[in-house]
């Protein structure tokens, strides 16, 4: 009975875990508008996905705090140009991306998978295949949600306008994002799902990339 009573507690705190934690994207009327339900429910994925990453790389409980810790961590990175934060490693990332619902990846990403030329080591490499590279998409639903945000957020305003303009994450922002952390609520779905994406936008160093790449 003992036994019973604990797995049953034990259950409780994990479920109690869970919703507390939860995101809520259903809760964002803009997004409600911009997407479907099961999209939705694809997007809440993607960052579950990125936050058991957090959680286990700040040995947090409370998503919030371990966002801030994460971003912390990131800007203290920034700051010293001979350190690389690599969030995911490009494979495990790559294979979750390509499972997701295209629907919903489409809304957000492109992937190349092929690069006409390269200089790596005094060497230029021609017609690479198979070379996964990340980028934002600067048109599709998620740019279109930016906007309605934009419309009464300076952040995301600035941000839509940014990516429209470079194509793909701006410099500027990689920078400025993770420097002022402390003023986004990881609690509100806009900040958590940008975060998200944000996380998922960040790529291996390009030595990294073509090393592992080269020794297939």
């Amino acid at each position: 009975m003992k036994k019973v009573k604990i797995i049953l507690l034990f259950a409780l705190a994990l479920t109690a875990f869970s919703c507390q934690n939860k995101v809520g994207l259903e809760t964002d009327n803009l997004l409600t508008e911009t997407f479907n339900e099961n999209e939705i429910k694809g997007l809440e994925l993607m960052v579950e996905y990125v936050d058991k990453m957090v959680l286990e790389k700040t040995n947090e409980t409370n998503i919030n705090n371990a966002y801030h810790l994460f971003f912390e961590k990131m800007s203290n990175v920034i700051k010293d140009s001979s350190k690389f934060l690599i969030p995911f490693r490009a494979n495990a990332k790559y294979e979750y991306l390509e499972k997701m619902d295209t629907t919903v990846f489409n809304a957000i990403w492109h992937m190349s998978t092929h690069t006409r030329m390269v200089r790596y080591q005094d060497t230029i490499y021609r017609d690479l295949e198979n070379f996964k590279n990340l980028k934002l998409k600067p048109v599709g639903d998620y740019m279109n949600y930016l906007e309605k945000l934009g419309e009464n957020d300076d952040f995301f305003k600035s941000l839509h306008e940014n990516i429209n303009i470079s194509g793909d994450l701006p410099t500027g922002t990689a920078v400025y994002f993770p420097r002022n952390h402390d003023k986004f609520d990881f609690n509100i779905p806009k900040n958590r799902l940008w975060a998200a994406i944000y996380i998922l936008r960040i790529e291996e160093p390009f030595e990294m990339k073509m090393k592992r790449y080269l020794n297939r």
